[in-house]
């Protein structure tokens, strides 16, 4: 008798471990949200500007997330953010996630919110606008990172005459990797790293 209970009682501490083990979904959202640097990149490679990006959480209250705030600058302007998008995290299938951006409706008026929530607390997603074309598919790796990015030519950009955008995305706890490149109609490359991706390392 004693060891039947002992089985079950091991059993039912296997069950609730199991169910307290963290999700992929909440694995990428804590390897996401931060504040990240390349300029260890950029001090060894004059192809890559010194940029700081911060991504942080927002609308924690709403059950159709994880959702963030992305706002990305050059280090040395870090008051006029280049990017700023509004990320939803989603599962799509068994080991696969999706991340929706959406643009800033105000930029100007979100500018720091990563650290002022207050700032776009008067936004909810139906004022967001999709960046259709632009949903970032991230695959969970057998090491516990994520890899992925946009699909196909569907990421309009018309940045230095480019038709469409591409993104790679390589997420870990440590660093982001981020390659983003625009194409011209003739499949060109017209803006955009050439070599490899921004390597954003956590600095927070």
């Amino acid at each position: 008798m004693r060891a039947v209970l002992s089985l079950l009682s091991s059993l039912l501490l296997l069950n609730v471990a199991a169910l307290a083990e963290p999700s992929a979904l909440e694995h990428l959202t804590v390897f996401l949200t931060g504040t990240f640097s390349n300029a260890d990149q950029a001090r060894g490679d004059q192809n890559f500007r010194d940029t700081t990006l911060h991504i942080a959480p927002i609308w924690s209250d709403r059950t159709d997330g994880p959702w963030l705030y992305l706002e990305q600058s050059l280090a040395d302007v870090p008051e006029h953010p280049y990017r700023q998008y509004i990320y939803q995290l989603a599962n799509r299938a068994e080991g696969v996630l999706e991340v929706r951006v959406f643009e800033v409706p105000d930029p100007i008026a979100a500018t720091g919110a990563w650290k002022d929530p207050a700032r776009i607390a008067r936004l909810a997603p139906a004022g967001l606008l999709l960046r259709d074309g632009c949903i970032l598919s991230l695959h969970l790796q057998p090491d516990g990172t994520f890899k992925g990015g946009t699909d196909g030519k569907g990421c309009v950009s018309t940045l230095l005459g480019a038709m469409y955008s591409t993104t790679e995305i390589s997420s870990s706890h440590q660093q982001l990797v981020m390659w983003e490149r625009g194409y011209n109609s003739n499949g060109t490359q017209v803006w955009g790293a050439i070599h490899g991706g921004y390597i954003f390392k956590r600095i927070e």
